[in-house]
């Protein structure tokens, strides 16, 4: 069982939307985003290669938005953001030739928000994950897909539309990553993640397609370099899209029990 915490502090995403319209017909809105993520993890081995896991997410932020004019908004939001439950695979070990790689499947059920008639619905995640270790340096890679359905949205403010509620839409998104880390020390290890996602989102009454990359330097500290019972690690998550956070700092802590 593993439990997690993220702190990020983003600032400079020149794309939003209020009041049901597109800011880039507008003008520029510039955000500071502060969010929290608490995120529990379980997974239990049904035989040498397959287990079994569930994750739960819970999401908090506290969103400061200036406008040309010198507007000032603020919002405050959270909610349980994610139940998964499903089965992974390893379906090959590492070897001096060739890297381990692990498969993934399951259902996301829907949200709080879901039964107030908005939010996410259920879908369907699939994940393939790689790992090699090239020397001291540990590579990484992931692709990830999922589909949710008849999703619905809520315009921001109904003054602005007459429709309450949009029309269902079938939501994808595809991820993918790559990533190094480097032991340093005994106890700390250096990393460098890069983390794209390209994914539907409901936006006056339409499905749009967005496109968000991340570079994140960063560094970890651990109890156990072998187990990582206990770790803290820090991060500058850039963004290298104009739909992407421009620059933020996170803070991770997590423990394995």
């Amino acid at each position: 069982m593993r439990l997690d915490w993220n702190y990020t502090f983003l600032r400079g995403n020149r794309y939003d939307q209020v009041f049901n319209a597109d800011q880039s017909l507008i003008g520029t809105r510039r955000h500071r985003r502060k969010t929290h993520l608490a995120e529990w993890r379980l997974r239990y081995g049904l035989r040498e290669r397959l287990e079994a896991g569930a994750e739960i997410m819970y999401q908090a932020y506290r969103q400061h938005t200036h406008s040309d004019g010198d507007e000032h908004d603020r919002n405050d939001d959270g909610d349980f953001e994610r139940y998964f439950a499903g089965l992974s695979y390893q379906a090959l070990r590492e070897s001096a030739t060739r890297p381990a790689v692990r498969l993934r499947g399951g259902v996301r059920f829907p949200n709080r928000a879901e039964n107030e008639g908005i939010g996410q619905e259920l879908g369907l995640e699939a994940l393939a994950a790689l790992g090699k270790r090239l020397g001291e340096v540990r590579a990484g890679a992931m692709a990830g897909f999922s589909v949710t359905f008849d999703n619905h949205d809520q315009p921001a403010d109904p003054i602005f539309s007459a429709t309450p509620y949009s029309k269902g839409h079938d939501l994808r998104a595809l991820t993918y990553g790559i990533g190094m880390a480097y032991p340093a020390s005994a106890r700390w290890q250096v990393n460098l993640e890069l983390a794209g996602r390209i994914a539907d989102t409901i936006r006056l009454n339409r499905r749009i397609h967005q496109s968000q990359l991340t570079a994140t330097p960063g560094v970890i500290w651990t109890t156990d370099p072998g187990r990582r019972d206990v770790w803290v690690g820090l991060g500058l998550p850039v963004g290298l899209t104009n739909e992407t956070d421009h620059i933020g700092v996170a803070v991770r802590v997590g423990m394995r029990l």
